[in-house]
């Protein structure tokens, strides 16, 4: 607890410029009694003065409250107020604040011209002297002294003049009771609170659109990545079927020329079966002409008939083994034809699988053609070649999904960063909650120590109706004969 220990007092108002006077305030009480014009009520203002850094309310600007120069007989006069009090640290600081009234040739002017703290440092035991303009000083005694400059004012040494103001109009009351209990700065803060509370409830709907809209855009991209992602496992296995197609179309290609090539060796073979077996049949009908002419004489000898069979018999061998070679030779050509025959339906029927192959290779074609027109008019891809696609075009096309497909990444990263400052902004209101339900705790403690306050007023005022005034009147009394005996003791001459 902050208190006050002594007060010293030089030119201000009675209290002569040249001596310094001395109050020392003793605990618990310190009553202060004297006549009218003793400076009773000075005390209390230089106390006013020294903690809150405000006037008297009858000083007129501090020409009245600084010693009257030309009562000194000076052209201007010097005020100081010292003030020795204990911190609410329990600190011990000296509070020193002079002034000057200079008589000017038609006015009177009055200057604050130097305000100091003198603290004692724990370390060395030296006195530290610190300088302060005035509303330095008025702001640094109400925070060492752990109590606001509204109470100072109105409430601990508040003047003679100002002490009615509890009976005051109500505006007027109330405006003090704001003063007093600093209530104004709450009110502002609690209006700064809520508009604050209402920009960020505009900014979170403002948010949650966005986020809603991200979000549309984020399930389009993810299925549109995925249709993507579908076309491309399609499209690499068209590409597969396409490959292994190609290779066999080309080994049937191979197959078909060798076919045909033996086909034409076969059709050779076939006129000369056909050609020997005409050969034949005309050396038959020879044979059979030459039969028939044996029917006549001949009249040949022996020997020319044996010489003549004889060379019959080795043309017939010889024709003989000519026919055997002919039937040899038609076997084998019967054979191949047999196995011509074979390799050709092998080869019709791998045609028609060949053709099957490429229907279906031509409908995953219009299949692909269908899916990249969807995927075009779905996403407004701008316009299409007309179909089918042939490989590079489709290529080209799928290339233009995947550059769109880039593009929405990049602005799904852009909303991730929205939703970024989004989540900021949330943990900022929160904050900003936090420091509201601080503010109302404090707030409801404040109205709890003004209750406590009223309460102890009423207990105040409850003993102040049982003090016996006429014994303290009575006391006063005594204590102003005392104070006169004193000094008519003191002008007496020795």
């Amino acid at each position: 607890m902050s208190t006050v220990d002594k007060m010293l007092i030089k030119g201000i108002r009675s209290f002569d410029p040249e001596n310094k006077h001395v109050i020392t305030f003793f605990k618990p009480l310190t009553l202060i009694v004297g006549p009218n014009g003793a400076g009773k009520t000075t005390i209390i203002e230089c106390l006013k003065l020294s903690c809150t850094g405000e006037l008297p309310p009858n000083a007129r600007s501090g020409h009245s409250f600084i010693h009257d120069p030309k009562v000194a007989g000076e052209t201007e006069t010097k005020g100081q107020i010292k003030l020795r009090f204990k911190a609410a640290a329990g600190k011990d600081v000296v509070c020193i604040r002079s002034f000057q009234l200079t008589q000017k040739a038609s006015k009177m002017e009055y200057k604050a011209i130097e305000s100091v703290l003198q603290t004692i440092n724990p370390h060395t035991g030296e006195k530290v002297c610190l300088s302060y303009r005035c509303a330095d000083m008025d702001r640094e005694i109400p925070a060492l002294m752990g109590v606001s400059k509204a109470v100072l004012e109105n409430v601990i040494f508040v003047h003679q003049d100002e002490a009615n103001w509890p009976l005051q109009d109500s505006s007027t009351l109330k405006k003090k009771f704001d003063y007093v209990f600093s209530a104004t700065r709450y009110t502002k803060a609690l209006e700064v609170i809520k508009k604050l509370h209402k920009d960020q409830a505009q900014e979170i709907r403002t948010y949650k659109l966005k986020l809603e809209n991200l979000q549309t855009l984020k399930d389009a991209a993810y299925k549109l990545r995925e249709g993507i992602a579908q076309d491309q496992e399609k499209i690499e296995s068209l590409k597969i079927q396409m490959q292994e197609l190609d290779g066999s179309i080309q080994n049937v290609e191979a197959k078909i020329h060798h076919t045909e090539a033996t086909l034409k060796d076969l059709r050779k073979l076939q006129d000369q079966i056909a050609t020997k077996t005409v050969e034949r049949s005309t050396l038959f009908k020879e044979q059979q002409k030459w039969y028939a002419a044996l029917a006549e004489e001949n009249e040949d000898t022996d020997e020319e008939l044996k010489e003549w069979k004889t060379e019959f018999e080795k043309r017939i061998a010889r024709l003989e083994s000519q026919i055997s070679k002919l039937e040899r030779e038609m076997n084998d050509t019967e054979t191949k034809t047999s196995i011509h025959n074979q390799t050709i339906n092998e080869y019709i029927r791998e045609i028609s699988k060949l053709q099957t192959e490429a229907e279906a290779h031509m409908s995953l074609k219009n299949e692909r053609d269908t899916t990249i027109q969807k995927v075009f008019a779905r996403h407004n891809l701008r316009s299409l070649p007309n179909i089918p696609f042939s490989n590079e075009v489709a290529l080209s096309l799928i290339n233009r999904i995947k550059s769109r497909l880039m593009d929405l990444e990049k602005d799904m990263q852009d909303k991730k960063t929205a939703w970024d400052h989004y989540m900021e902004a949330n943990d900022r209101w929160k904050n900003i909650e936090a420091q509201k339900q601080a503010k109302l705790e404090i707030k409801t403690g404040i109205l709890k120590r003004i209750e406590e306050k009223e309460n102890e007023r009423d207990s105040f005022e409850l003993q102040l109706s049982n003090v016996n005034l006429s014994h303290i009147d009575e006391k006063e009394n005594k204590m102003v004969r005392v104070t006169l005996l004193a000094i008519l003791v003191w002008n007496s001459p020795p």
